[in-house]
């Protein structure tokens, strides 16, 4: 059998009422050279059927299982499915996303066209009710279909997603050896490596819809894992300042990363009371840890001068005490206020 050019690869926990409409959008594509992997993550509830029946109707779909480790882990699903797949190159989705018919066609022409190892389509958000919503990541910069960026302008543009990961990757870069397995969001930082790692980057005019519509994805539930985004951070932090070195280019990082602590911050504040006294002594080595490593003197003008008052209280926190864990009493005033203030 020959290998086929794509490998979409989607991971699957309790997704069965999601799949019809993912695994059909990838059955209904206008190109056919294509093989879909499914990785059943231990699901409970009726996704192996689903995926049973929907693998016995096309040969191009390859089922695969996995006992659940209860760690949510998309980078290392990733890693499993490249180490299954035969395509020349893979494109990601979850199982509750979706695609325009022609989107594996558009992109596959655009990297054969240009030998690029990545190729983005346009990224909308999509809603139970149907309707769609765009991230000022959703279109390549400026709207330029034709843009051709180098892997040092790709990657900048991805550090703060003014670029989105979600396209058709060069197998061997999917699969790179030196990608991050560890973390909650690896999957994330793996997605900017891979631009680093590319010859070219390019864009096609066709979208592919990312789903926000349910309640029980692991980005809307909150689990002590997600602390570990300020370690992915610090994983990011390296690899761009090996790459870029001018002020202005590092200012761009360090706003990035306060936003990062900030946000994190506020889930600490938010979901303390949840977690035991093991995950609380975790979640505080994780936060030390970046508190020691990230230092924002130079850049704290240009920082202050791009957050919101809001943020900018918690930023200067950190600025005079190197922490805004104590704060939690400012964060709920704070939040008091704001929710009387859109009463």
């Amino acid at each position: 059998m020959m290998s086929p050019l794509i490998s979409v690869l989607i991971p699957v926990y309790n997704g069965a009422k999601y799949l019809d409409d993912s695994i059909g959008a990838v059955v209904a594509q206008t190109f056919a050279d294509w093989e879909l992997l499914l990785l059943d993550d231990g699901s409970t509830d009726d996704s192996h059927a689903v995926l049973t029946a929907w693998a016995a109707r096309d040969a191009r779909i390859r089922l695969f299982y996995q006992p659940n480790d209860g760690k949510g882990n998309v980078a290392r699903n990733i890693r499993r499915m490249c180490s299954e797949a035969r395509g020349e190159y893979a494109f990601y989705m979850s199982q509750d996303d979706t695609m325009e018919p022609h989107c594996l066609e558009m992109l596959a022409k655009r990297a054969m066209a240009l030998d690029a190892d990545i190729v983005l389509p346009d990224m909308l958000l999509r809603y139970a009710d149907g309707s769609c919503a765009t991230w000022p990541c959703s279109y390549p910069p400026g709207g330029d279909h034709h843009l051709v960026l180098t892997p040092r302008e790709a990657f900048y543009l991805a550090v703060d997603f003014s670029i989105h990961g979600f396209g058709l990757v060069r197998m061997r870069l999917m699969a790179d050896e030196r990608s991050d397995v560890r973390y909650y969001d690896s999957d994330e930082y793996n997605s900017r490596m891979q631009f680093l790692w590319a010859n070219r980057v390019a864009f096609a005019p066709t979208t592919f819809y990312y789903y926000q519509g349910n309640p029980d994805a692991i980005t809307h539930r909150f689990s002590p894992r997600r602390f570990q985004r300020l370690q992915t951070a610090l994983l990011l932090k390296e690899a761009f300042e090996r790459e870029f070195a001018l002020p202005a280019e590092r200012s761009r990082l360090m706003l990035i990363l306060m936003k990062y602590y900030i946000d994190t911050t506020l889930l600490f504040y938010t979901h303390e009371r949840e977690l035991s006294a093991a995950g609380r002594e975790e979640a505080v080595g994780i936060f030390r840890n970046f508190e020691r490593q990230v230092k924002f003197a130079g850049y704290r003008r240009e920082v202050l001068r791009h957050l919101n008052t809001y943020e900018r209280t918690f930023a200067c926190c950190y600025f005079f005490f190197g922490t805004t864990r104590p704060f939690a009493p400012l964060y709920r005033w704070i939040h008091r206020l704001r929710k009387g203030d859109s009463a």
